[in-house]
């Protein structure tokens, strides 16, 4: 589940780049608003798959040391 939540945000993060992208390179008035609502919702999701893996007990997350438990930064 960890890594599901890192996966998508990734991916999120992806879209939302591409999104700027689209809307730096747009046209129009209209290109350049749907872009930057397409920009803020990929960010909104970012925001939430990040939130979700913040809210996940220590022991899920990727970074911690199975031997000792310790989370490593």
């Amino acid at each position: 589940m960890q890594m599901d939540n890192f996966a998508q945000a990734l991916y999120a993060l992806k879209r939302q780049r591409i999104a700027v992208e689209r809307t730096l390179g747009a046209g129009t008035t209209e290109e350049c608003v749907v872009a930057s609502r397409w920009v803020t919702a990929w960010q909104k999701l970012v925001q939430a798959r990040l939130d979700q893996d913040l809210a996940s007990p220590v022991q899920n997350r990727r970074f911690v040391d199975r031997k000792t438990g310790q989370y490593l930064h």
